[in-house]
């Protein structure tokens, strides 16, 4: 098994797309449990960097009630009727007390759940993504394992060590940048998993991230209906 603090150079590897790191994932004893490893640690850090980000957020910034009460309190004076401010209210309320959730503004405590929601977040994504990934890798030919798929894709989450940066209060990261770094990561680490020429590595890559992106979008969907029924 590598050790820990190999992952660092790893990981900035993978993020410039060299082949050594998905080597060494494939050809490791138990490439499985390696990129299980990595990819909780990866979580861990980017969970307590938010959490950490959360406190001095909190810290800088007026009460997150205080914050909300001003923002209804500008909202009744909008000059609307009383059956529809009180709806939008609710939907405000529901609303800051998810902004408050993801961000750690406000939350103390309460955000340290990160902890434990982003390393599951990022195991269940990688594991989705290397098993569809693979099932279409070998579908086109592939020639490596299910075990050397996973430890490959694992380096995916390299783009996500960025968020690691939220640790500086009102720092943040595209989402649209690490989608398309972590889809480049992915192409590299199926083409070499699976020694598959680029164009089929391409769609290997291409098509779980699809199938992942239309999950997330639609657990997006039902948090924002959440919201607005106020839930």
């Amino acid at each position: 098994m590598l050790q820990p603090r190999t992952y660092p150079t790893m990981l900035g590897k993978a993020l410039v797309f060299e082949a050594d790191p998905f080597i060494i994932m494939v050809d490791d004893d138990d490439p499985w449990q390696e990129g299980l490893f990595m990819t909780v640690l990866v979580g861990l850090l980017i969970g307590l960097a938010q959490w950490i980000g959360g406190l001095l957020m909190t810290a800088s910034l007026p009460p997150s009630d205080a914050v909300l009460a001003l923002i209804l309190q500008a909202w009744r004076t909008a000059g609307f009727s009383p059956e529809i401010a009180t709806q939008v209210e609710g939907v405000i309320s529901n609303g800051w007390r998810w902004f408050g959730f993801f961000t750690g503004y406000g939350s103390g405590w309460a955000g340290l759940l990160m902890l434990i929601g982003i390393p599951l977040f990022l195991v269940l994504q990688w594991l989705l993504f290397g098993m569809i990934g693979h099932m279409v890798a070998k579908g086109m030919g592939g020639a490596g394992t299910l075990n050397q798929t996973l430890g490959a894709t694992a380096l995916v989450v390299a783009p996500q060590a960025l968020l690691l940066f939220r640790v500086i209060p009102f720092v943040s990261v595209s989402g649209a940048l690490l989608f398309v770094w972590s889809l480049l990561v992915a192409y590299r680490a199926m083409e070499v998993a699976h020694q598959l020429p680029w164009r089929r590595a391409v769609w290997a890559a291409v098509i779980p991230a699809l199938v992942i992106l239309v999950l997330v979008g639609g657990m997006g969907a039902f948090v924002g209906a959440m919201i607005l029924r106020g839930i």
